[in-house]
């Protein structure tokens, strides 16, 4: 099973591209961050992609801002009535969708950046709220992956030295501790886990000349999950190739041999 999260930063600028990557990478689940559009915006090469069913979040909020969506590959196990999607009532500015199946649940997060003393509290306060939904999941038995973009590079590990200046929205200790926070359930960092000292691996870059040429990066986009997975995990990686966003996807492939039967069915189904 290949799950994959994009900040695709505007799906009307890269749905062409958008469409391209998935032909190509064959994901079972996408999680797409910061869509910048309205559903009834979405252009029809996403909304009508052969194969895969579609779950907005999409930008209500405020037009052109923020907004999530979740593409889920259509099989005969899972078709689209199956899949049983929540946006959570800590939800804000559209940047929360969850995907429930038998084996997990799917949180995908476009975290605020916090940029402002108001919006900065709004990050924390969101950050809080996922936090306790995500310990709600864990103690009725649910198996758990957070996955996209949350703004927030964890350690100095995980930013470019050049970038890396106190006090920085994204660096500082009461983001990273409510990211700690999270962890501290007994999420792993999957990413960081399986590189863990791998300098340079990043996943979003500034709007700079030559900063993406030269690295100068952020690894900001997660897959977070729960205990009882990790022993499905069959890799994880960045597409460094894809350069059409300011943000790269990040890819996590699991083992096929779990059971990702949708909640309301009864019996194994695999993809």
């Amino acid at each position: 099973m290949r799950i994959a999260s994009w900040n695709i930063n505007g799906i009307r600028a890269r749905h062409e591209a958008l469409k391209a990557w998935v032909a190509d990478w064959q994901p079972d689940i996408v999680i797409l961050q910061e869509i910048k559009a309205s559903e009834e915006d979405i252009p029809l090469s996403i909304t009508g992609l052969e194969g895969y069913s579609k779950f907005w979040n999409a930008s209500s909020f405020r037009k052109g801002y923020s907004g999530l969506g979740i593409l889920v590959r259509d099989t005969p196990c899972r078709p689209a009535s199956s899949v049983l999607w929540e946006i959570p009532g800590f939800d804000l500015e559209n940047r929360t969708g969850v995907i429930h199946c038998s084996s997990f649940s799917l949180i995908g997060t476009y975290v605020p950046r916090g940029d402002g003393e108001a919006h900065y509290a709004v990050k924390l306060r969101y950050l809080a709220d996922m936090r306790n939904y995500i310990v709600s999941l864990l103690e009725k038995g649910r198996e758990v992956i957070l996955a996209g973009d949350m703004n927030v590079a964890l350690r100095d590990i995980d930013v470019h030295r050049s970038q890396n200046k106190p006090g920085a929205i994204g660096l500082r200790s009461e983001e990273r501790n409510a990211i700690e926070a999270q962890l501290s359930l007994g999420l792993i960092d999957i990413m960081r886990e399986l590189n863990p000292e791998k300098k340079d691996l990043f996943t979003w870059w500034p709007n700079w000349k030559v900063a993406r040429e030269r690295n100068l990066g952020w690894r900001i986009d997660c897959f977070y999950l729960s205990g009882g997975l990790r022993g499905h995990v069959a890799g994880a990686k960045v597409d460094l190739d894809e350069k059409s966003s300011d943000h790269a996807p990040v890819v996590l492939d699991l083992f096929t041999e779990m059971d990702f039967s949708p909640l309301n069915k009864s019996g194994p189904c695999v993809l």
